[in-house]
């Protein structure tokens, strides 16, 4: 029974006041600066999903990591851990998930104006009932564009917006949209086929489209969506100001009813994950070792963190290594955080932040060559490329030198984008792997012509067959780049063989 107040006190009860501590302060702030005083200027996506399941991490790893510890967990390692402090991020992240919802469709009211003109004197505002408008259908502004979406890419989404303004006013715009979802690994001719199926039957709805049929509106705030009507908007109008237009998208369902069942979903979220807490704090026995360094209050040692701050840090051992996937990982924070889809952001939101395209290139943005080796196409193309920059970069960077190291990515780089525009009339390309493979051509030679030692030559040709191997195969079936992989292993091939042709001595060594 000790040992039981011992677990609840230590570590149970700590976990609900931080839990309920931390949904309460997003909750809070996102309800001051976002609905109410509307200076949080982040897309939706980004507010009710991915800050929701990463902000948990933060209070989690900082102060309860350590008390998890005095538990006696099977496992190795701290990997026994890991799953403790995901089941306690789960248990907060989705209440606060959940509750987003909840929040912004309780902090406004509906209200009832007479013209679409009035919206103006409401602002801050969010639904609205008009008494009477007209919709000059003639005049309505399209825009298509497709996403990917699902594990590896595996559906292609396309989006028809129209953006149809309302008599008499050019800033206020009636929203209406189609989808579709088909499957992204079906052959080019099939895709086109469903492209040009929906284009058709997406047109024939919308001219039979009911304006009136509808019992609110809703204002867009920042999203894909309202991104997808501005863009229709700007083809006609590419001066006006994005912040001053109004999108207002049609709702068919009682507006006292909007909220559902929503808040018991709240509580219910947070019961459940709170239970499954308690019973796998209470099952375990102490760990009394642990326990006792813990009210000594000792450092408990990190190793994971430790690792991983090490790896990362520009001043560490690895200094090249941790400059490469700190600028690429900083790049996508700052263009998430410019509203680019942190999942799957469409080509024309790449093309606009820097990736590289023929036409663009030869009328005179040669800097695109540069910037788009450090741009993704979403959070998993991220990831997998700093894994293999990862092994790529700790493979040279003891031979080579930090300095020589970074130079020969962004060289690699360089030749992989021309490589990609060479091969493609229209493509889009973005992407660290094109300078990676740069890195894995320069290994592959360093293997041929044994600078590695023999047993070193056996894990590098191994780790290339994976991941470069692999990246070739699912180039094959579309969406990869192969034109910049291929023309990336090649140049640094030829850039490792000429390292070798002027310092194969000194490299040999380095290895050693």
């Amino acid at each position: 029974m000790k040992n039981i107040r011992t677990k609840l006190q230590e570590v149970y009860i700590p976990f609900i006041i931080i839990a309920i501590g931390t949904i309460l302060l997003y909750n809070t702030l996102r309800w001051i600066l976002d609905f109410k005083l509307g200076i949080l200027p982040l897309k939706d996506d980004l507010l009710n999903f991915w800050i929701p399941f990463a902000l948990p991490w933060i209070p989690v790893f900082l102060w309860l990591s350590k008390r998890i510890k005095i538990l006696k967990v099977d496992g190795k390692s701290e990997n026994k851990y890991f799953f403790y402090q995901f089941v306690m991020v789960a248990a907060i992240a989705i209440p606060i998930m959940v509750s987003q919802n909840y929040i912004e469709k309780s902090s406004f009211d509906l209200q009832k104006i007479s013209t679409v003109s009035d919206i103006g004197d409401h602002k801050n505002e969010k639904y609205f009932k008009i008494s009477s408008f007209n919709i000059d259908h003639s005049s309505s502004l399209p825009y298509i564009t497709a996403r990917t979406s699902g594990r590896n890419n595996d559906r292609l989404n396309y989006y028809l917006y129209f953006a149809c303004p309302f008599e008499k006013n050019i800033s206020v715009w009636y929203g209406v949209d189609f989808q579709k979802s088909i499957g992204n690994r079906s052959s080019d001719n099939i895709k086109d086929s469903e492209y040009r199926s929906f284009i058709k039957m997406s047109e024939r709805d919308f001219n039979e489209y009911d304006f009136q049929n509808l019992r609110y509106f809703e204002k867009l705030g920042y999203s894909d969506d309202r991104d997808g009507f501005l863009e229709a908007i700007k083809n006609k109008y590419p001066e006006i100001n994005e912040n001053e237009q109004i999108i207002l998208v049609p709702k068919t369902e009682v507006f006292e009813n909007r909220l559902g069942n929503l808040l018991p979903w709240i509580f219910g979220s947070f019961g459940i994950g709170s239970l499954v807490v308690l019973f796998m704090v209470v099952i375990p026995k102490i760990d009394e070792k642990e326990f006792k360094n813990f009210k000594e209050k000792r450092p408990a040692k990190n190793e994971e963190l430790e690792a991983i701050l090490d790896f990362l840090n520009p001043k560490g051992e690895n200094k090249g290594t941790a400059i490469l996937m700190v600028l690429n990982i900083l790049v996508f924070i700052v263009m998430v955080f410019q509203g680019l889809n942190i999942v799957s952001p469409t080509s024309q939101e790449l093309l606009g932040i820097g990736g590289v395209r023929r036409f663009e290139v030869l009328t005179g943005d040669y800097w695109r060559l540069f910037t788009a080796m450090f741009i993704h196409g979403g959070i998993l193309h991220l990831l997998m490329n700093l894994v293999g920059l990862g092994i790529g970069s700790v493979l040279l960077e003891y031979i080579l030198g930090s300095k020589k190291l970074i130079i020969t990515y962004i060289i690699s780089g360089i030749l992989a984008s021309i490589g990609s525009i060479y091969w493609h009339d229209h493509t889009i390309s973005v992407g660290a792997s094109g300078a990676i493979f740069g890195l894995y051509g320069i290994i592959l030679a360093f293997s041929v012509f044994n600078i590695y030692s023999k047993t070193m030559r056996k894990t590098t040709l191994s780790l290339l067959g994976i991941y470069a191997g692999i990246s070739l195969i699912l180039g094959l079936f579309g969406g990869i780049d192969n034109a910049a992989h291929i023309t990336g292993l090649i140049s640094g091939f030829i850039i490792g063989g000429t390292l070798i042709l002027l310092n194969k001595e000194n490299l040999i060594l380095n290895a050693r």
